[in-house]
Order: C-alpha cells, then structure tokens, then sequence
C-alpha cells in the first residue's frame, strides 16, 4: 500500500485519541457521555447517508478500540444502549433504505454479497443462528438472557453492506488505516496504564481504573509487587497485528529490503510487548498457534530458504527480549515515583503460563468445563438454543461476594466454540467451522500476502476462541466479515502485490 502512513492516517489517529479523552470525560462527568453518545450517532447518521465508507469506518473504528462498546453509552427507563448498537442500528437502516430505493427505481434487487463465493456459506449459518433463537424460545430459555446472548450474532448482518463498500481499494486502504491507527493508540495506551498502575499514581486507583472497567474497556489486575495485568478484549487485533506486521516483515526480508524493516520490527516489538502485558494465557495460545501457522505458511506456500527461516525467527526471538527488557523499564522507571517494590520478570511469565489450573479464572474455567460439556450432551445435535444456561462452582472473586457458595448461573460461556456447540448445535457449529475452512483453503492457493496474514488472523481468533468467546462476539464476527469482504475483492481483481 503506497502513501500508506500519510496525513489522513495522522487525522485518523488523533481522532481516534480525541474520541478516547471525551470517553474519559464522560466519565467524570455523565453529561458529556450523553451528549457525545448522540453527537457520534447522528454524525454517523449524515456521514452514511452521503459516504457509506466513511460511515463504517467509524464503526470499525469503536470495534477496534471499544471492546464491548460502551466507550460511549445511553440510558433510558433501564435500558442501556451502546455506541456500536447505535453505529449498527444506523448502518443496517441506511443500507437496507438505500437497497429498497435502487430495488424499487431499477426493478431489480441488486446485492453485491449475493455473488460471492462464500454467500451459501453464510446463509447456512443465518438459518442455524435463526434457529439457536426459535429454539431458546421452544425451550423456554429466560427472554433477557436470549435477547442479549443473540444480538451479539446480529452483527454478521453487516456482511452486505461491508462487502458492498470493500469493492473498492481506496476503501480497504481506508478501513486498513483505521486498525492500524487503532492497534498503534491501543498499544500507547496499554504501555502508559502499566506505568500509571506500576507506579501506584493517584489518577490510576481513583479514576483510571473504574474508567476502564465501567466503559468495558478491559480488566486491570495486579499479579505481582509492582506488575499490573492490563487486559483489553480488543488486544485480540494487536495480537493480529503482530502477524500482519511479521509478514510484511519477511515479505521485505525475502526482497533484501531490509532498511525498510525497521519500522515493522519496532511494530512486531510493540504488538509483542502488549501481548505480554495482557497476561492473557488465550492469546498466548493464539500467539504460539499464529507462529506454527506462519511456519507452514513460509515453508510450504510461499516457499522461503531454509537459512532466512531461522533468520526470521532469530529476529522474533531478539523481538521477545527487548519486549521483556521493554516491560521491565516501564515499571521500573525511577520517576515520578519509584516503585515500591521490585518483580521478578522471568517466574512472573513461567508461573502465568504454568498455572493453568491453580488461579481464580482457571479454576472457575475448568470448573465450568465438565457443567458445560453435560449441557451439550442433552441436545448434541440441535442444540438448546439461545440463553441456554449452566450452573457450576465459581472462585471468581466478584460472585463470591454476592454469594459465598461460589455458584454460578450464566448463558455467557468462556469456552468459545463449546458455547456455539450448545446454543446452536453440533449442525451449526460445523456450518461455522465451514465458512473458516472454505476461506481458509481457497485463499491458501493463492499466494498474496496480504490474503496469508487475513487467514492467519483468522485462524489465531479460532484458537483464541478454543478459551475465550471471540468467535461468537462482535469483535471475531467483525474480522471474518472484513477477511471474507477484502479476500473476495483481491481474487476478483487478481491482486498479488497489495502491500
């Protein structure tokens, strides 16, 4: 991508931190939420009548940086929406309005997604998530727990008009600066929560935190001394970013353009940095499945020497230690204040990736497992729809507060592709998995570099999501609609040289 880095993706980052600061002062002061709630919303209203592009870059910017996407909220008679409810409100209205205009003028109803490859795929899908919803009604499941256990699916409607705008390159350039503007701030922001949470500053416990929590922005937990856990759910883009950044990295590694690189390494330091900083054993798997992927990738498809393969992989292996060494600065860093106490980097990171079963969340996860599994086996084909729940014996904290027994009722499930299995059935799990294998093996038969790193992002959030509930959250089905959307543009215009 030419020019790639240029002003409008300086505009793009300053919006997107101005856009954080007035998250931040909403709330301090409720007010300012509100008004900026309904300011954004019917900016984006006007911005997608006149330039639909512009409109879902918007929205693919709060996805990027919004986790649950609340940054922005309004509360009415007990009912809160979000930003990225209203943002997928208004880009379904617009769309739908603007498809029945053209059908009625041109008596001809003309959707882009209809002719592509994959829409078969995808309507099987619709059909299974259709009937996850009827069923949890068969099944007398609780109507809020079915409610809010499916709106997170409605967002895969925005397959139509995300592939009807990504038709067009100046658009996924547009969409591309977006994440990585967004990746860039997300990772500014975590390296400064860990000195401000390191170094025990004022702002950190009274304001910070309740800021990141009440919004749904991430978790903030201390492990160690002075180490803090800063966790994002959309940190699960940084950990993509991580691949795209390697990829490009080798692309100009193999090409002997290797001056030009120093920007992607200090990115692949970066992305690395703040995945350690997670402390998120599920992205950690994501990160080990991500580099055996790339392996074969390199070796298989795009057929690299042997001698730059363990060149390439000296270089993530210097990236690590400087991340280490990176992590370590930061929360020792002697001013404004000095830390109280020192951490040991070396046994915080072994025992994080050892203990996966004698902490809190791992023990309430494996705990689950067994409830979760015995649900499944009730109904293993058809499953028992939406706001199916289970109950089992919690150590989280916060429910041991409310109540001592530790027991636990939920229809919200960490074990990402099981909570498919139950709520859809093993029928609609496969017609899932099918969608990720059909771009999978198609797309591999290509060799584009910029098609390997969407699939290798694809195929990290499906192991990611083996732990975590990303594939069945608007943050995994918001990459899959992007992947399904740019692959089919670069196949169609036979482009092998995108970036």
């Amino acid at each position: 991508m030419k020019n790639f880095f240029n002003h409008q993706f300086n505009l793009i980052f300053l919006l997107i931190v101005l856009v954080e600061i007035i998250s931040f002062a909403g709330f301090l002061f409720p007010m300012v939420n509100v008004i900026a709630f309904f300011v954004l919303t019917i900016l984006v209203l006007i911005i997608a009548l006149y330039k639909p592009e512009y409109g879902l870059a918007i929205l693919f910017a709060e996805l990027f940086i919004g986790s649950k996407g609340y940054s922005f909220y309004f509360t009415f008679n007990g009912m809160t929406i979000s930003l990225r409810i209203a943002f997928w409100l208004i880009i379904m209205s617009v769309w739908i309005g603007e498809t029945i205009i053209a059908w009625i003028k041109n008596k001809k109803l003309s959707i882009a997604f209809c002719q592509s490859s994959y829409f078969f795929y995808f309507i099987i899908l619709f059909i299974f998530i259709a009937w996850g919803l009827i069923n949890g009604a068969i099944n007398h499941n609780q109507l809020d727990n079915l409610f809010f256990d499916f709106n997170g699916w409605l967002y895969f409607l925005l397959i139509f008009p995300v592939y009807e705008v990504l038709q067009q390159e100046k658009n996924i350039q547009l969409i591309g600066k977006i994440f990585a503007a967004s990746c860039i701030w997300l990772m500014i922001e975590t390296l400064l929560l860990l000195f401000v949470f390191s170094h025990n500053l004022i702002i950190a416990l009274f304001v910070l935190y309740s800021w990141i929590r009440n919004t749904g922005v991430g978790e903030i937990t201390q492990i160690q001394s002075d180490f803090f856990r800063i966790f994002f759910q959309s940190h699960i883009f940084i950990l993509i970013s991580f691949f795209f950044a390697s990829m490009i990295f080798v692309k100009l590694a193999i090409n002997k353009t290797m001056r030009q690189n120093l920007n992607n390494f200090v990115l692949i330091v970066l992305t690395l940095t703040t995945i350690l900083i997670s402390f998120s054993r599920s992205y950690w798997l994501g990160l080990a499945g991500g580099i055996l992927i790339c392996w074969l990738i390199w070796l298989l498809i795009i057929k690299i020497k042997f001698k730059q393969f363990l060149l390439i992989n000296c270089w993530w292996l210097l990236a690590t230690v400087i991340s280490v060494i990176l992590i370590i600065a930061i929360v020792k860093f002697p001013y404004p204040v000095a830390p109280v106490n020192g951490f040991d980097a070396v046994n915080l990171f072994s025992d994080r990736a050892g203990k996966l079963t004698g902490e809190a969340g791992a023990l309430s996860r494996w705990a689950l497992l067994p409830k979760l599994w015995a649900e499944i086996t009730k109904a293993p084909f058809l499953g028992k729809g939406f706001g199916a729940t289970v109950t089992y014996q919690t150590k989280d904290p916060r429910v041991l507060e409310l109540n001592p027994s530790g027991e636990y009722t939920t229809y919200a499930f960490e074990w990402g592709w099981l909570d498919i299995w139950l709520k859809l059935g093993l029928f609609g799990l496969l017609a899932y998995l099918a969608i990720i294998i059909k771009i999978s093996i198609i797309t591999l038969r290509n060799q584009n570099w910029l098609i390997a790193s969407l699939i290798i992002g694809l195929l990290v959030i499906a192991l990611v999501s083996i732990s975590s509930p990303y594939s069945n959250h608007p943050l995994g089905i918001g990459y899959i609609i992007l992947t399904v959307s740019i692959i089919d543009y670069l196949k169609k215009n036979r482009l092998n040289n995108f970036f």
